[in-house]
């Protein structure tokens, strides 16, 4: 592994574990934008000069109809074959059992196709959500399988086993699924190319018996239905470019961001850059755990050993060095003064004050706790004062004294991570590491590192948000704009929960200085969708949230609460099926209920939900493209959605659907909160914004 890497994505075995979206979320990134760009450029044309694009755009679309079909053809002869052993050849050794699984699945593709063109995307779109079933049902499987692996006994008589039985479905059944899947969504995309064609194949040969034309041969063949327009050139320009973007890697497409940024640094603000660089294509999952504190760690490790030389003292020691630590203190004299004694911050000398009351006792005993104490003190004080650089390398310089399944959790925790990460199982301790953790020699590290991983889970927010440095490998929604609101000079409490009230308590007190001054408001133009502004969105669920996610009374400045007022509370029955709609109940919080009654048993059934904060967003840019006004956001992908955009990074979706409260059944109310920035914190983005470490190279 070529050596130092700055950031954890630079690390190509971190950037596959860590970002697993990370070239697709850049190139969304580059995409958003460009579609803005080209439709301000082409917008105010008039066709009639584009000669030269509407050509090349006619032959693009000969060229893109042939494409089209032979993706289609190969795929839909994939998914004919009865046995497909051989596209599976590469895991070794194949799951037997999955393989089966997955000829059946052809068997019934091939039973059940559509004779009509008109059922075939809606087939396929079914035959992805049966599939899509086993694939979760595998996952859980995997999950189950691990939770019960963690929580067995090293010495249990079938861990092995069924550690082998895991790592096969992990490594082999799991893929397998997905693999499949894959080619299902693959096939489905086919259809946004051709789907138009094959349709106005099927209406002409409904249409016109003379007509002889074979469907192959007609799908090949580009035949506009209407005349070209700017609208179509402008697509087509911005899938140009998206194709110029799918060969490039990594570092290609950070150097073209980087381009963009140093063209229109104001369009493209600091937190944004930030976001874009350390954040994109970052798995969803919890922050909390991912990181702890190596200034923590060295001084626990540190304890262990001054207790051990403090016992080590006699009385009179104690004593001489009682009287040096007074006159350190008092007069700042003597030969080995401590930094401690220099400290300013009331925390600290308070902290001083308190050990030399002890110090100064006259009983022999309570002196050696107050020497110990202030000992331990002044370490702390010594690390802490320390950089995150310098602790981390104390730490790797001790690397020789921990056992091998230490060191691993040290890396793991730590940025260390960046430059130590060899292996693809970096976060999971293998069995026989396992066995050694529990082993007694090994009591006291273990339970330092139990202390150490277990003391803050959160405390990942506290120090990004004092050294913005890149410290995690995980976020979900509410963590990513945190991260962001860091970036941009504030500290917002944790969860979706209190972001509500923060924005607008903020607004209330309006001392924040800026423009546009600090508002909290349920969006009605895209003038509220401010770059900075955080989206927070509504749901109904029917699990009792927690208290990160309920969602609390709170109402706009203008009296906008969280549900519309002609929301019922009250139930009338519906008296032909027996049903009663939502019943609402308002306060502190927000429930609903009603009764349904199954067609069947004539049972009747009541349903509860609780009203949450299920997400939430920051806007980047509001813009125009060809297909209509977008909101362009930094966030995460909600967890159910599918593997190919469950990530950290850049959306965008059409004005329209932002504003929308969605149908009752189906609520999605959303509020902006936003406040200007604060300090940003420029000392640190000259690091983390280096683009010399960014591109792992000069650049002018």
């Amino acid at each position: 592994m070529t050596s130092p890497f700055y950031f954890q994505w630079q690390n190509e075995i971190l950037c596959k574990t860590i970002y697993p979206m990370r070239e697709p979320k850049l190139r969304d990134f580059l995409t958003y934008y460009m579609e803005i760009d080209v439709w301000k450029q082409y917008k105010d044309k008039n066709i009639s000069t584009l000669k030269t694009e509407v050509d090349a755009y006619v032959n693009a679309q000969e060229a893109a109809a042939v494409t089209a079909y032979k993706s289609y053809k190969v795929l839909r002869e994939y998914f004919q074959l009865k046995d497909v052993r051989h596209y599976f050849t590469k895991y070794k050794p194949t799951d037997e059992a999955e393989l089966t699984e997955i000829n059946n699945f052809h068997a019934l593709f091939i039973d059940s196709w559509p004779r009509d063109i008109r059922g075939e995307r809606s087939f396929v779109e079914a035959q992805i959500q049966y599939w899509l079933q086993h694939r979760n049902m595998l996952r859980d499987l995997v999950r189950s399988k691990t939770r019960r692996l963690e929580n067995m006994a090293p010495d249990h008589p079938k861990r092995a086993a069924e550690a082998k039985e895991l790592e096969v479905k992990q490594n082999i059944t799991l893929p397998m699924a997905e693999q499949e899947l894959d080619q299902l969504r693959a096939f489905l995309k086919t259809y946004d190319k051709i789907e138009g064609r094959k349709l106005a194949w099927y209406k002409q040969k409904k249409s016109d018996p003379a007509f002889a034309m074979e469907e192959a041969e007609f799908l090949v063949h580009y035949a506009p239905e209407n005349p070209v327009t700017v609208r179509d050139i402008a697509i087509w320009k911005v899938e140009e470019y998206r194709a110029s973007l799918e060969k490039k890697k990594q570092y290609e497409l950070l150097e073209e961001i980087y381009q963009r940024f140093k063209k229109e640094p104001a369009r493209y603000p600091y937190w944004l850059q930030y976001m874009v660089v350390h954040f994109s294509g970052m798995r969803y999952a919890s922050a909390h755990g991912s990181w702890a504190d190596p200034k923590d760690l060295l001084i626990r490790l540190n304890a262990a050993e001054l207790e051990k030389n403090s016992k080590a003292l006699d009385d009179g020691t104690v004593e001489k060095l009682c009287r040096e630590k007074i006159a350190a203190y008092e007069t700042g004299s003597g030969s080995n003064v401590p930094r401690l004694a220099r400290a300013t911050d009331k925390a600290w000398k308070d902290k001083v004050a308190l050990h030399m009351l002890s110090v100064k006792a006259n009983g022999p005993k309570t002196r050696r706790a107050g020497l110990a104490a202030l000992q331990a003190e002044e370490a702390n004080y010594e690390i802490q004062s320390l950089s995150t650089d310098e602790v981390l390398k104390k730490i790797e310089a001790m690397k020789t004294k921990f056992p091998t399944w230490a060191w691993k959790e040290i890396v793991k925790l730590t940025p260390l991570r960046v430059n130590h990460v060899e292996d693809f199982n970096w976060e999971k301790l293998t069995p026989e590491e396992e066995a050694e953790r529990y082993a007694p020699q090994y009591n006291d590290i273990r339970m330092v590192l139990d202390a150490w991983e277990n003391y803050d889970t959160s405390a990942w927010r506290e120090e990004h948000g004092r050294t913005h440095e890149l410290i995690v490998s995980r976020a979900v929604c509410n963590e990513t704009a945190e991260h962001v609101q860091h970036i941009r000079g504030h500290l917002p409490p944790g969860g979706l929960t209190p972001k509500p009230k923060w924005y607008s308590g903020i607004e209330t007190e309006n001392t924040l200085p800026g423009n546009p001054r600090p508002f909290y408001t349920r969006p009605a133009t895209e003038k509220d969708y401010v770059p900075g502004a955080s989206i927070l969105w509504l749901r109904f669920v029917d699990k009792e949230p927690n208290a990160w996610q309920i969602a609390k009374s709170v109402k706009t400045k203008s009296g906008v609460d969280l549900l519309p007022a002609s929301f019922p509370a009250d139930k009338n029955i519906d008296t032909k099926s027996g049903n009663t709609p939502w019943a609402y109940r308002r306060g502190d919080t927000v429930t609903r209920s009603r009764t349904v009654v199954n067609p069947e048993t004539k049972a009747k059934v009541t349903q509860q939900q609780w009203l949450r904060w299920i997400h939430e967003a920051t806007v980047a840019e509001v813009g125009e493209t060809a297909d209509g006004t977008m909101v362009i956001t930094y966030e995460t992908a909600l967890p159910d959605s599918d593997k190919g955009i469950s990530a950290v990074g850049i959306f965008r979706m059409p004005l329209s659907w932002h504003l929308s409260d969605g149908t009752e059944d189906t609520y999605n109310r959303s509020f902006v909160g936003y406040v200007p920035e604060g300090q940003v914190p420029m000392e640190h983005l000259k690091t983390m914004l280096d683009w010399n470490r960014i591109l792992l190279k000069k650049v002018s």
